[in-house]
């Protein structure tokens, strides 16, 4: 006999994309009367399957425990962009989109500006996963544009300069001049003597003062 349900939310982030009650709920609205239900007669693959389509979900495993209750553990997908398109969605590790939530709002690298679906993924994403998987830049790229010429435009967290990238080819060469300026530069200079960093010559990095 089912004699109750105990739901663990995985969250590595501390988002709040899903609540305990949610899921109680939809466990509830499947079997309404599953308090009592014999364990046999809950189908828990169908169940897995149906939180599995709430798209803030990226996996779901229930089990009966020997006292009867039914435990459910849930693990969250992991956005690390934010896309501000239409009305706006996130990207997760995996590479797969995900709703923005009214419960909660998740700090992390944004795009805006011109953006097309069909660059998407062979522009934006190579750059957004070099981005995020590097930890000085993780850090320092708060937000980037894409202007009407699809060339790509960088804002730091520090500084508040526009670092001009241009076209999206050769952007981890562009990232290793733009280093050698924040480790060497600005490290004489200071963060704010310049309000434009532009990087789409080959061979040199031009900066204008403000």
């Amino acid at each position: 006999m089912i004699t109750g349900i105990d739901i663990d939310i995985i969250d590595s982030l501390n988002t709040r994309f899903i609540c305990d009650s949610e899921i109680k709920n939809l466990v509830l609205k499947n079997h309404p009367n599953i308090i009592g239900t014999q364990a046999i007669k809950i189908n828990k693959e169908h169940l897995e399957h149906t939180i599995n389509k709430i798209p803030f979900v990226k996996n779901t495993e229930i089990y009966t425990t020997l006292k009867g209750c039914l435990h459910l553990n849930i693990e969250q997908r992991k956005p690390i962009v934010r896309i501000l398109k239409g009305k706006g969605f996130y990207i997760d590790e995996e590479g797969k989109q995900m709703p923005l939530s009214s419960n909660y709002t998740s700090r992390v690298l944004v795009v805006s500006g011109h953006i097309k679906d069909k660059t998407i993924e062979s522009d934006l994403m190579p750059l957004i996963n070099f981005i995020t998987k590097d930890e000085f830049w993780s850090s320092q790229i708060n937000q980037i544009y894409v202007d009407s010429n699809n060339e790509y435009i960088l804002i730091p967290r520090v500084g508040g300069q526009k670092i001009e990238m241009g076209k999206i080819d050769n952007y981890e060469r562009k990232f290793l001049k733009l280093y050698a300026l924040y480790k060497d530069g600005f490290s004489t200079v200071g963060w704010n003597k310049y309000k434009k960093i532009n990087l789409k010559y080959e061979n040199q990095v031009v900066c204008t003062k403000r």
